[in-house]
């Protein structure tokens, strides 16, 4: 019985994570470093896959919840930061971006004059229908969508291995695993893994499991499973990407690389397969996402306002959003991020060790200078120049992207001395 619950929520989980940036990542990592596409894969998988389940972890032994992570912070900040990640990965930017991806995905490859009004409303639509399913979230990601998903990916990637497009060749590209960390970090999953644990959490409920440590036994044994699905399919997208590296595409889009894989490899039939698997990814996704926020703001109104309400509000905004195209969502999403994700990074990495960083004042101090690259970027939109821009040139090409962690050590140093409570 538990087996089976671990094996739906572990479904939905991947399901969940797995979304439009997801699958058009590796094709193009494996097309542009060729014969080390292993390498960049090991370095893609670390941050695209091992920090979504440290996030997972780390959210288990904060309590549970996306603003749990943040308490130490205090209930202001913890608000705050939780409000600002639902927002991101919601309405905001996220599932805006899956209704998007999925249109044009379908436009390109089937229905070219095919309205994009049209389906956002049948996209939000499901989204509704799935978020208010009486079996529950997980189990209906979990048992139907997690299944088709999986299956239109199985037959990509094993037409892939059995008859490549191509020969995977040397490309000369430099840096292959530097630059795979960098891209598994585009993914942002481990910032919707904070978010998602809730959802798996709530589904163990459901199953009248009420032991807070069995709860996070099975949540874990969840996470495990579903990053590990996440590793095999991104091995077999980055391998499929490997075998056109010698083609000379490298001018393609992310999201026509992928088309002209499906199509080389399956004919007419992989438009439709490849239009599946980005429908399937996209629509898991923002069930989940949307459910996640309904959720988390239903909590913050201590309930006066419901989960449909907030789950209808956040469909209306993304529908509005997503009409604005892929481009425009992710051109916004940018400077956002840049902000965001550095700040979750800190508070998974002190979470994970409740016993060793225990003063508010380490946290306060670490997230302020993992706030660093947020600050030097309203600097540089209204003066034209960031405040340290200066000193990341000096920076390794490799660690320019993560400059930041500097500032966080010194001052989660420098605060924790200063404490002496």
């Amino acid at each position: 019985m538990k087996r089976n619950i671990i094996l739906i929520s572990a479904m939905a989980l991947f399901s969940m994570l797995f979304g439009a940036g997801n699958l058009i990542f590796p094709p193009t990592l494996g097309m542009l470093v060729g014969d080390q596409f292993i390498t960049a894969f090991l370095g893609f998988v670390i941050t695209g896959v091992g920090l979504v389940l440290l996030g997972i972890v780390s959210t288990i032994k904060a309590g549970g919840t996306i603003d749990s992570v943040a308490k130490k912070l205090g209930t202001p900040a913890a608000k705050l930061f939780g409000t600002l990640i639902l927002l991101s990965i919601g309405p905001g930017i996220a599932i805006p971006r899956t209704a998007a991806t999925t249109f044009e995905v379908i436009r390109g490859s089937l229905l070219p004059n095919l309205n994009p009004v049209l389906v956002s409303a049948i996209f939000f639509g499901l989204t509704l229908f799935f978020t208010f399913s009486p079996n529950g979230i997980i189990d209906s990601i979990g048992k139907f969508l997690t299944p088709a998903l999986l299956i239109t990916l199985a037959i990509i990637i094993i037409k892939s291995i059995l008859t490549p497009i191509g020969k995977i060749v040397p490309t000369g590209f430099e840096n292959s695993f530097s630059y795979g960390f960098q891209e598994g970090y585009q993914t942002m999953d481990m910032i919707a893994a904070l978010a998602f644990t809730v959802l798996l959490i709530d589904g163990f409920k459901k199953h009248n499991i009420s032991d807070k440590d069995e709860i996070a036994s099975l949540t874990l044994k969840s996470g495990v499973i579903a990053t590990f699905a996440l590793a095999l399919v991104y091995f077999g997208l980055a391998r499929a990407g490997a075998t056109v590296s010698g083609l000379n595409l490298q001018d393609y889009s992310r999201v026509d690389l992928l088309l002209y894989i499906a199509e080389s490899l399956l004919g007419n039939a992989g438009k439709i397969f490849i239009s599946l698997a980005m429908s399937l990814a996209c629509l898991t996704t923002s069930i989940g996402l949307t459910s996640t926020v309904a959720n988390f703001f239903e909590r913050s109104s201590n309930h006066k306002i419901k989960f449909s309400v907030w789950a209808i509000l956040s469909t209306l905004v993304s529908g509005y959003f997503s009409i604005m195209g892929v481009d425009q969502i992710v051109s916004v999403a940018a400077p956002i991020l840049i902000g965001l994700y550095p700040v979750s990074m800190v508070l998974i990495f002190l979470n994970l060790f409740p016993s060793v960083f225990k003063k508010s004042s380490t946290y306060i101090g670490a997230v302020l200078g993992a706030c660093i690259p947020a600050i030097n970027s309203i600097f540089s939109a209204v003066v034209g120049h960031g405040l340290v821009d200066n000193l990341v040139v000096t920076l390794p090409a490799s660690l320019q992207s993560f400059y930041w962690i500097i500032p966080a050590v010194v001052l989660g140093l420098l605060f924790t001395l200063l404490d002496r409570k």
